[in-house]
């Protein structure tokens, strides 16, 4: 027990001076007489509409795609999911940001240090690894969908010879030239308000072609109210949708007034189980036992589905970057890449060489690895389940 105590000691007391918001958990709002003082320049910092759709952006990815085979696997019960995990997800999220304030006067700088304050050292090692192999996974997962969906798209087209791997490799360089360009969360608002507008797009088409489809069939597939040999796959679909608690100690660091992270989760969520369940309701509810996934698959072909194609591998390849940077930032730090360790430009080089050479890796993972719809339940019941929903 003195062991550990020391150790959460020199944990609080070596982290940085920059990052010294208090936290008054009596009424859980922010004193933010110091707030200035967490980023060196406010031009840096996000505002209360930057969060949301950061958040948006990062949580409703292809993961909806999913949604209505989730259904199908554990039957119409499987929409309470929805709602559960929704709100699991804003609990823990909320939970988590107050436990980096859980010394007053001392920020924790992320996930990894909360679970070293909780649980020593091996907690963090063990939370640190499940974060990056997550983070890094998804990453990966959406790079090969954003070349699987380009090579789709090109049919017919001259470019159609390149191939799958070519896109694949081509949306990994995408991704890398965005990653390398931006330093902070706040340098890529731009992308999240498109992914964010990209997914409407997708899902106003999505339930449009269903709900058209439906007046041409004959009889509705059947469905079933509840599935209990299947229902665990259906959550473990659903928690993969809801998997981005892992970025919220850096969102809610970039914010300018961090008292507003739960007002601005709250919503997202909010906003997100509700486009998740009319896609799903819609998806499952037309195509029964014959929905696909993703549910692409299961509409009419023509150019609404290719504009719906198109907006997904848009949002997936914009969310790219903003995922990533819970991983760089961490990593970042302890490896002391800073300006002022470093100096401007030697700092911009090494950051621009490391960020290059894990992105290296992710594109050689994404070349080999192409089977999304039996990734997607392995992240969702392991990775994803334990850091969003059980450890905070």
């Amino acid at each position: 027990m003195t062991l550990h105590h020391r150790q959460q000691q020199s944990l609080l007391s070596n982290s940085d001076t920059n990052n010294t918001d208090s936290y008054r958990s009596t009424d859980t709002e922010y004193n933010n007489s110091q707030a200035d003082e967490r980023v060196p320049e406010a031009s840096h910092l996000s505002s209360t509409t930057e969060t949301f759709f950061h958040i948006v952006c990062i949580t409703a990815g292809t993961g909806i795609l999913q949604l209505p085979y989730a259904l199908k696997s554990g039957g119409w019960a499987s929409m309470a999911y929805i709602a559960l995990a929704a709100a699991i997800s804003a609990y823990t999220g909320k939970i988590l940001v107050r436990c980096l304030y859980y010394k007053h006067g001392v920020r924790l700088q992320s996930y990894s240090e909360v679970a070293e304050a909780a649980f020593g050292p091996r907690g963090r090692l063990v939370v640190r690894t499940l974060k990056d192999v997550n983070l890094l996974g998804v990453v990966g997962i959406y790079i090969v969908l954003a070349g699987i969906s380009i090579d789709s798209l090109v049919v017919g087209t001259p470019v159609e010879q390149f191939g799958e791997r070519f896109w694949i490799a081509a949306s990994a360089v995408v991704v890398w030239a965005a990653i390398v360009a931006a330093r902070q969360i706040h340098d890529v608002f731009v992308l999240s308000i498109f992914g964010t507008l990209t997914t409407v797009v997708m899902v106003v088409i999505v339930i449009w072609l269903g709900v058209l489809d439906l007046e041409f069939m004959h009889a509705r597939p059947p469905t079933k109210a509840i599935d209990i040999r299947m229902m665990p796959i259906s959550l473990a679909s659903i928690c993969f949708s809801f998997g981005g608690n892992l970025n919220w100690p850096d969102l809610e660091a970039s914010m300018k007034s961090p008292k507003k992270w739960s007002k601005a989760l709250s919503l997202a969520t909010t906003f997100i189980a509700f486009i998740y369940a009319c896609v799903a309701a819609v998806g499952y509810g037309v195509y029964g036992g014959h929905v696909r996934s993703p549910i692409f698959l299961s509409l009419p072909s023509g150019i609404a589905v290719s504009i719906a194609k198109a907006m997904i591998t848009a949002h997936v390849l914009l969310a790219c970057p903003i995922l990533l940077t819970a991983v760089f930032i961490e990593a970042e730090r302890d490896l002391d890449i800073s300006s002022n360790t470093l100096g401007v430009f030697k700092e911009r080089l090494w950051r621009a060489v490391f960020r290059s050479l894990l992105m290296l890796v992710i594109a050689l993972f994404a070349l080999f690895v192409s089977d999304f719809s039996k990734i997607v339940p392995i992240l969702g019941a392991v990775a994803a389940s334990l850091v969003v929903f059980v450890i905070p």
